[in-house]
């Protein structure tokens, strides 16, 4: 597979030797044979549930169009709630999306009158008349939906659903009040889906909004291993994640200077302390929002990257769109006690989630991404465990059929049991 330097040798025991990730490896570039990258697929994995939209946003008199996956998507008000086919009319081709929904659960093509109810189906030809054929004789392919809590999701896979509940996070069916939103991003989803807690952190987003009440960071991977539970990754420290004791400013032989080149930050730091302060991670006597491993803190299949804040779970979902462009979908959950502190909660969700972390925040990630190239040699170094590990479970959920649930608990436990040591 990979070309690797230091590759320590995976146990005989695991069939997916081929697969195993050191911390050192040289990828070749490219869709070669020999790149493990080839694996995890360019349009996102299918067989799971996907976000598509908020409810909010399916109008009731014409049709959405919502691209996923690299396909095109007609969601409209079905007879149960907002439904999902795809965008092409089974007759002659016409897009669903530039018709109308003249009648209530179904939309009607824009070329030949004809109307599909929820469940794909052609229920009238409206030029033919009420004795046409065609009803009952050819269907749009319908994707399988639910709402839940103002989320509308779709089944995008071939085979039967799997229940909804299988596959989404765990604070959508309890008491959580979930807040969404999304944005736009000029990359692909692996690289945006590879955009973690690495060493791009402090450097891209050094003079975000919410990052001014502190100095620079000075991260540390020291001692890192991935860990796998079910669907989800996970990073253990044997340090927090950040180096305490260093200096603001440190000194670089190479280019004979100091990073940050300047101190005019710590005037920023002194003005907003403690406003953005961040929480502490976990392990250091913080409460965790989920007490659940797989759900808790890291990457998570089929593309997301979940962050345990204590007092919310945050959640950035890369959803392909197609091979160049990502729907981040966000979902911030929170547990208010009172309806004055739901109140609060929905207030400062535009301000704190969506303007400082979403847009400021976030967008300084697309602007880095947007030439990004996911196929050219790279060489990975200690920062790069997390991507080292979600990479892992990717290729073996797209080894055993295109889900992380099919991976056999043993390899896991083998993976597992090779990072301890």
């Amino acid at each position: 597979m990979a070309t690797v330097e230091e590759r320590p040798e995976a146990p005989d025991e695991l069939p997916e030797r081929e697969l195993w990730y050191p911390t050192r490896v040289v990828h070749t570039g490219g869709t070669s044979e020999s790149d493990p990258r080839r694996l995890i697929p360019e349009l996102g994995f299918r067989e799971y549930w996907y976000p598509l939209c908020g409810a909010e946003e399916v109008p009731r008199r014409k049709p959405k169009l919502v691209k996923l996956l690299g396909d095109e998507l007609c969601v409209f008000q079905g007879a149960s709630g907002p439904a999902a086919v795809l965008n092409f009319c089974p007759h002659r081709g016409a897009r669903l999306t530039d018709g109308n929904c003249h009648y209530a659960g179904t939309v009607t093509c824009p070329y030949h009158g004809f109307t599909y109810n929820e469940q794909g189906e052609c229920v009238a030809a409206l030029p033919e008349g009420p004795d046409s054929h065609m009803p009952g004789k050819i269907r749009a392919r319908a994707c399988p939906t639910r709402t839940i809590k103002g989320i509308v999701f779709a089944w995008m896979g071939d085979g039967e659903p799997v229940p909804a509940e299988k596959d989404l996070p765990l604070e959508l069916f309890d008491g959580s009040l979930v807040q969404h939103d999304a944005t736009i991003w000029r990359c692909n989803w692996r690289p945006a889906l590879e955009n973690l807690q690495d060493a791009h952190a402090p450097y891209v987003h050094r003079n975000a909004i919410r990052m001014l009440g502190n100095p620079i960071l000075k991260r540390s991977f020291s001692g890192a291993r991935p860990l796998y539970y079910g669907g989800g990754t996970h990073l253990t420290y044997y340090t927090d994640g950040r180096r305490k004791d260093a200096p603001y400013q440190e000194f670089f032989p190479g280019v004979n200077g100091f990073w940050p080149k300047h101190r005019w930050r710590m005037a920023w730091t002194w003005l907003f302390k403690g406003t953005w302060q961040r929480r502490p991670h976990q392990g250091t006597g913080r409460a965790s929002y989920l007490n659940d491993q797989e759900w808790g803190n890291g990457p998570h299949m089929p593309g997301m990257q979940r962050i345990d804040n204590g007092w919310s779970q945050y959640t950035r979902w890369c959803v392909p769109i197609d091979a160049n462009t990502t729907r981040v979908f966000y979902m911030h959950a929170t547990r208010p006690r009172s309806l004055r502190e739901r109140a609060w909660h929905r207030a400062q969700f535009p301000i704190r989630q969506r303007w400082l972390q979403y847009r400021n925040f976030g967008g300084q990630d697309d602007r880095a991404l947007v030439d990004f190239d996911f196929g050219r040699p790279e060489h990975f170094s200690e920062f790069d465990i997390e991507t080292i590990g979600w990479r892992t479970l990717a290729i073996l959920s797209a080894h055993y059929g295109g889900r992380h649930d099919r991976i056999p608990p043993e390899v896991l436990d083998r993976l597992n049991e090779r990072a301890q040591h």
